[in-house]
């Protein structure tokens, strides 16, 4: 008996030396945000922010800075949805790997094996080199580094008219050089990704992604289908020199058209983050040892992506920048600290997040 209770005691103290550690952690982010972007801002032209920060399961803390509409003086706040551009991506290769893991689709075969309302063309190359694996880790050879997107005026073009090249000239996608021979940015890539869960699941892409991937995450606030979305919910997108710009659209959402709050993305940030069994956060979706597979640097990228992170093993993170007209965003999972990170921005000014990238980071490396 009186064993049971020197444990029991035990295990509260490390449990209330853990807590009292994240509220010291919390503290300190606090502190450091709310003395240092308020003067980003004012120096930038940038109009508003919202940051949240997590550690294993935990939220640190959510922050929100400026305006989502600056002539309104409507604030920024934690339920405020962004357009996050190629952060995108990373979501997608998540619902990938959910076909993967069901057998669905092999990592190494010919993805043109399993397209069905479109293949990828042939050329002086061999297009049964493109896998799932180099598409996710921009080694496939393929065309179209990124999309202009349309406005809300245009009809979008469909999927395989996009690939074919209706996409505000942004061009057809295609082999353009030898696959698995080196790294290339391609967000035409991903438009097949979008194909490929679609020609699999005889689903929407949106709806696959909400119920495989956001709902089990706990994303409530979030999708890749823009009317969805609540108009008074998203925030107002500003240049780079602050004005006000037209609102973007995209038949490409898997590569650039998820809309989102800082919140819901954090718990996305999670996923990559471990519990108290020290599993993958995201094991409830996939293995863990697909997690961990898909989170190696590949080959051919220098060490540097994964499929589909960009991974820095300077700083021991897996992250992702994004960037359409209007929208800039940044999100950083700190593997060995167990603790993550998004920085959103609803404007074209992208200095301001790799300014507030340095100082949390500074915060993280001080732990």
């Amino acid at each position: 008996m009186l064993m049971n209770k020197f444990i029991i005691l035990i295990l509260f103290l490390i449990s209330s030396c853990s807590l009292h550690a994240k509220q010291t952690k919390s503290l300190e982010f606090s502190k450091v945000l709310d003395k240092e972007i308020p003067l980003i801002l004012e120096k930038s032209k940038a109009r508003g922010i919202a940051i949240s920060i997590v550690q294993g399961n935990e939220v640190l803390g959510s922050y929100s800075y400026g305006h989502a509409d600056a002539e309104n003086r409507t604030p920024i706040t934690h339920k405020t949805l962004f357009n996050v551009g190629s952060i995108s991506k990373v979501i997608t290769a998540w619902g990938a790997m959910i076909l993967v893991e069901q057998g669905k689709v092999e990592l190494d075969k010919p993805i043109n094996d399993y397209l069905k309302s479109w293949k990828i063309p042939n050329s002086q190359f061999d297009a049964n080199k493109v896998t799932l694996r180099n598409i996710l880790s921009h080694t496939a050879g393929l065309s179209l580094s990124g999309y202009n997107g349309w406005s809300a005026e245009d009809p979008l073009p469909t999927l395989v008219e996009s690939l074919e090249g209706n996409n505000t000239g942004d061009g057809a996608v295609k082999i353009i050089h030898e696959p698995d021979t080196k790294w290339s940015y391609s967000g035409g890539g991903y438009t097949i990704v979008q194909l490929l869960i679609e020609d699999l699941t005889n689903q929407s892409f949106s709806n696959f992604m909400t119920e495989n991937v956001l709902l089990p995450l706990g994303m409530t606030n979030s999708s890749f289908d823009i009317n969805r979305i609540s108009p008074a919910k998203l925030a107002s997108p500003y240049d780079e020199n602050g004005n006000k710009t037209a609102m973007v659209y995209f038949t490409e959402t898997a590569a650039a058209g998820f809309i989102t709050t800082a919140d819901d993305l954090a718990k996305f940030n999670q996923a990559v983050l471990k519990n108290e069994q020290g599993n993958y956060i995201g094991s409830n979706i996939l293995s863990n040892q697909l997690i961990a597979n898909m989170i190696q640097a590949q080959p051919h990228t220098g060490g540097r992506w994964s499929m589909s992170y960009v991974v820095d093993s300077e700083n021991n993170s897996l992250g992702f920048a994004g960037f359409n007209r209007g929208w800039t965003s940044l999100t950083r999972s700190v593997t060995d600290k167990n603790i993550g990170y998004v920085i959103l921005n609803n404007s074209s000014v992208g200095g301001v997040n790799n300014e507030i990238d340095q100082l949390l980071l500074s915060v993280i490396k001080g732990s």
